[in-house]
């Protein structure tokens, strides 16, 4: 590979617009955070119902990333990435036009399916770049869209509340036309990528459409499992069939959608993704249960919100820049659950009267836990993963990280069925001392496996 200088090897040009596509999933995650209450009292539903709004776009996440990396490995990446922008433009206009509750869901389908083309064709659009110039990727191009998605995370937060304030909560949804617009303006000048791609093999079979079909229905009964009272049979039953079916047809096709061959073989990395599973569930706990607590309890406008919750998405961005410099991932796996279980006490301490200033630490807490344990778990990742497995690996993380958010949507429905107070909080935060738990045991097992390797060398 040749060596080149920093200023050769970052093109502006080409990652402007890669930048904005891969920004547009965490900035509608963390937006709706502080609209959600205003959407529910707009069409007249509990605050529980907001759950609707935020488990869709995981669902079609968990099923989209994949799927449009594939797309984009089979077709051109180009124009993958410039169909995730129609579809966010399309879930835009919906959103913001919608007439019913029901549209809102649909909306954030698409938005689903529309972001999640932007990471995966966005790699291999720059892979395909440096490869061709027969360089390496530089690590500073995939950190630079690395910090785009914390930034995106900061200014989440607080450009949804003043969003909803100043043109209400449609404008959660029309801050994507402009954003989208651009995107695909400055997106004209990314070369295409003609793929040599064999007709010999169906369309269907190179996606695993089987194993996406099980995917989809394995997911959408588990969330009505989660959120239906009372619950229907019917549910449970589909649920627990379709991922049997899933596992059993994933284990004998040669591209699976899912790889569950690879968890089979490497229990290690299993495990690291049930961590993965139990961080971003205590995360997306409190990403959307305390803006709702603190617009109803402590009786704050969402633009108020917004502000209040700032210093997590700070805090999380600093310090990661900071423990991602280490290389001693037991010692970053320690700090990471103490970080959490920092931030699982303030949310168990937080009440009506509690001042801002202590509520603004336990957001920061929040923050700290967020930051750490996204590094600990991808440096975990790299320790267990085979080399040739690594993009496989990554996809992996990305969707049990998907799986924590599904279960935190739903567990939010649930517990805010009867109004959001603070008893109500508390009984979240109890759920969170349970995922919390399976970090500690998780991370106990991880030990007792380093001292068994050390033993044998």
């Amino acid at each position: 590979m040749e060596e080149a200088t920093d200023k050769e090897q970052l093109d502006g040009k080409l990652l402007f617009p890669l930048v904005l596509g891969t920004m547009m999933n965490p900035l509608n995650s963390t937006m709706l955070a502080t609209a959600l209450t205003t959407i529910c009292h707009q069409f007249s539903r509990d605050v529980s119902a907001g759950a609707y709004l935020i488990t869709p776009l995981y669902v079609a996440a968990t099923i989209g990333q994949p799927l449009m990396g594939r797309l984009a490995d089979i077709y051109n990446p180009k124009i993958i990435n410039r169909l995730g922008f129609i579809l966010v433009f399309i879930a835009a206009l919906i959103g913001a036009l919608a007439p019913s509750f029901a549209w809102l869901i649909v909306s954030r389908v698409i938005l689903g399916f529309g972001t999640s083309a932007a990471y995966p064709s966005a790699i291999a659009i720059v892979s395909h770049r440096y490869q061709s110039q027969q360089r390496a990727v530089p690590g500073r191009v995939l950190g630079i869209i690395s910090v785009a998605n914390q930034v995106s995370m900061v200014l989440g937060p607080i450009l949804g509340g003043f969003l909803t304030d100043w043109l209400g909560w449609q404008g959660i949804f029309l801050i994507n036309i402009p954003w989208v617009l651009n995107a695909l303006y400055f997106s004209r000048k990314i070369p295409s990528i003609e793929k040599k791609d064999s007709r010999s093999v169906p369309l269907l079979k190179k996606i695993d459409a089987s194993g996406v079909a099980l995917m989809a229905v394995f997911l959408i009964s588990a969330m009505f499992v989660l959120t239906q009272r009372p619950l229907n049979l019917a549910y449970p039953i589909t649920a627990v069939v379709a991922l049997v079916w899933l596992i059993w047809h994933e284990s004998r096709q040669r591209n699976p959608f899912l790889d569950v061959k690879l968890l089979w073989n490497q229990p290690s990395l299993f495990w690291v993704y049930v961590r993965t599973t139990a961080t971003t569930y205590i995360l997306y706990l409190s990403l959307y249960a305390m803006p709702q607590w603190v617009e109803a309890v402590k009786m704050m406008s969402p633009s108020q919100t917004g502000l209040i919750m700032f210093p997590m998405s700070v805090m999380s961005g600093v310090t990661a820049i900071y423990i991602s410099r280490s290389t001693k991932y037991l010692r970053m796996n320690l700090v990471g659950i103490i970080s959490m279980g920092l931030a699982w006490a303030g949310l168990f301490y937080l009440h009506e009267a509690v001042p801002v200033w202590i509520l603004v630490g336990v957001i920061m807490l929040t923050g700290v836990a967020a930051g750490v344990n996204g590094i600990v778990n991808q440096a975990m990742i790299s320790v267990e993963v085979p080399q040739a497995k690594t993009g496989v690996s990554f996809g992996l993380y990305r969707t049990f990280g998907y799986f924590g958010a599904i279960i935190s949507g739903t567990q939010i429905k649930s517990v805010f069925r009867d109004g959001v107070t603070d008893k109500s909080l508390h009984l979240l935060s109890i759920f969170a001392l349970a995922s919390f738990l399976v970090m500690v045991v998780l991370f106990f097992g991880t030990l007792v496996r380093h001292r068994r390797q050390l033993k044998v060398r």
